[in-house]
């Protein structure tokens, strides 16, 4: 069982889940309940609203991580805790618990699809891949990677700014059911500010971002 948690975290990391093997993450990352798909956990509740928008323009026009390690200023409903050097931040984003706050605030969203929009919630691959191919995959190659090479940083680093900003797109191509997901767009708020959420402190969905 081990095993097979370990197979579905990996996919899910590199977005390669399918609708029945997201389910299955769902139900092991919530097995104390008995139905996690129709009696959902406590998720993130953002205080602030959003807008459907157009998220292109605004990904390309991010100095990204400009700014880390200098005094970041945000109005996030979340607590911030802030770390100053890259190695801290490396120990944060590389930690078990960032991964699985950033797999629930996901499976916050696909739980909610599957319940209130399960039409809609079929086209979720469809629009990952779209995302990927015209987003995330430019961003990786000609922002994300080359700071990566010059910083040092291992893939892993990769891994969660796409995980992130793969959130955020999605957030934002669902508006129109109605969800109130909020957290990958208070976290796009922290990277167009130049900084990097890198970790999480405390038991979801208490506790407070870690920003480097």
């Amino acid at each position: 069982m081990a095993d097979r948690f370990s197979e579905l975290l990996a996919k899910g990391k590199d977005g390669s889940l399918t609708e029945p093997e997201r389910e299955e993450l769902v139900r092991f990352l919530n097995a104390p309940l008995l139905d996690p798909l129709t009696n959902p956990p406590a998720g993130f509740v953002s205080k602030h609203t959003f807008s459907p928008g157009a998220l292109t323009a605004r990904l390309f026009a991010i100095d990204w991580f400009s700014r880390c390690g200098q005094p970041i200023s945000l109005d996030l409903t979340m607590e911030v805790e802030q770390i100053g050097m890259w190695p801290e931040a490396v120990e944060s984003f590389g930690g078990v618990d960032w991964e699985n706050v950033q797999l629930e605030a996901q499976n916050q969203l696909t739980m909610w699809l599957h319940q209130n929009a399960r039409r809609r919630y079929q086209t979720w691959n469809e629009i990952v891949d779209a995302h990927k191919a015209t987003i995330i995959e430019p961003l990786t190659r000609d922002r994300w990677v080359p700071f990566q090479d010059a910083s040092g940083l291992d893939v892993q680093f990769i891994h969660g700014v796409q995980w992130d900003i793969l959130g955020a797109l999605m957030e934002n191509s669902f508006f129109d059911t109605g969800h109130q997901c909020y957290f990958f767009f208070e976290l796009l708020q922290v990277y167009e500010a130049g900084h990097f959420p890198c970790g999480w402190r405390g038991e979801w969905p208490g506790g407070s971002l870690v920003v480097y």
